[in-house]
């Protein structure tokens, strides 16, 4: 989903559906600003988040524009939810986009970082329960600010960290996302902190990692964005990872799908469902067939449905393989014309799972359509 404002519509937030895995389109009206009318507007506000609550939107004026992942940014946070069918093929409106209130300071600390943002319904709501949550983590205590919906501001809760052996804690979160009433946040280097924001005493839990190769060293750590991702699909968190040890080649590279398996003692763990390597899949007549070459890909999606399907950046194409198969199953020349503006003037960083969310719509979008539309959400 590219957005975008519309200065000549200052009509309702809508978003032209296009069929997956081709970007859909998601119009801003200017009217829902931070600073309407002015000429330093954000015509460039992107999604933060999308849950069954519907969309987390951030929304801030020249030269705080674009895809901002500084700290403390400025701007809005907006949340828009009711989708129903427009007329026009493919188009939808919201019925209610609502401004999440700014914190009171200097009690409570502006937002930290949009990686660090998640949203939540509680299950069974309907999406119309829900909270926007931020976590910070320092030494062996944690804050979690919550704002739910139908309430007046944001709420603080202390937590306890867990153990985390061999680590310190200085978390950095890299995502967030949700997954049956709860908020994980993710480090693609030290693995998962969840709790229930719902709860009046929540308790957080940390997930190691079942890594195939660890990774080493900052510059690693740096380039875990491109190489790994959580996503949930098919109702269950996944952890997809592109690993290869420093010694094989390219076409060694395995890409591997894990699942995290709630058992009910409490336990956690995760559990491999797929891996294949890339020389398989570069061997393949599919692969062969799209022109691509044999270099490797930059994770992008994971099908919302389909567990077994990764989607791949590769220079401007995107295109999606089955791991247990080893075939490509997707493939689009041009997903979408990505809006390249970064806080204000700053060069984009290189393309990645950071700028695409798979958005499975709600019921009300659903029919005629595919359960999932692949939405360029985020900007780079």
């Amino acid at each position: 989903m590219v957005q975008h404002d519309s200065v000549k519509d200052p009509g309702d937030l809508s978003i032209k559906l296009s069929m997956p895995p081709r970007a859909s389109t998601l119009t801003v009206p200017m009217s829902v600003h931070p600073k309407p009318g002015y000429d330093d507007t954000d015509r460039h506000p992107y999604v933060v988040a999308a849950a069954d609550a519907g969309v987390l939107l951030h929304a801030s004026h020249w030269p705080f524009v674009g895809f901002d992942l500084d700290r403390d940014p400025p701007g809005i946070l907006l949340v828009a939810r009711d989708f129903f069918a427009a007329a026009g093929p493919g188009k939808a409106l919201a019925t209610s986009v609502v401004h999440v209130p700014d914190r009171v300071r200097p009690y409570q600390p502006g937002i930290s970082n949009v990686r660090n943002v998640g949203l939540v319904s509680l299950p069974g709501s309907g999406g119309g329960d829900y909270v926007v949550a931020e976590l910070y983590v320092a030494d062996d205590r944690a804050t979690l600010f919550t704002f739910r919906s139908g309430t007046g501001g944001w709420v603080r809760k202390d937590l306890s960290c867990p153990s985390m052996s061999g680590r310190r804690w200085m978390w950095s979160s890299h995502d967030v996302i949700a997954h049956d009433g709860k908020l994980w946040w993710v480090n693609l280097v030290w693995g998962l902190l969840g709790c229930d924001p719902f709860a009046d005493e929540p308790v957080l839990h940390h997930v190691a990692f079942q890594e195939t190769y660890p990774i080493g060293g900052q510059a690693a750590a740096e380039d875990a964005v491109s190489r790994r991702m959580v996503r949930v699909s098919q109702g269950k968190v996944r952890f997809v990872e592109v690993a290869r040890a420093r010694v094989q080649r390219p076409e060694d590279t395995l890409v591997v799908i894990w699942t995290l398996v709630f058992a009910p003692s409490g336990f956690t763990f995760w559990e491999q469902l797929s891996v294949t390597s890339l020389g398989r899949v570069w061997a393949s007549d599919s692969y062969r067939a799209t022109g691509l070459p044999a270099k490797v890909p930059v994770l992008a999606l994971l099908h919302p449905s389909n567990p077994e399907v990764v989607y791949f950046f590769l220079e401007k194409y995107l295109f999606g393989v089955n791991v247990s198969r080893s075939t490509v199953v997707e493939f689009v020349r041009r997903p979408c014309d990505l809006v390249k503006v970064v806080n204000g003037h700053r060069r984009p960083p290189p393309i990645s799972w950071r700028h695409v969310l798979a958005w499975e719509l709600p019921s009300s979008l659903a029919s005629g359509k595919a359960n999932a539309s692949c939405d360029h959400l985020k900007h780079g």
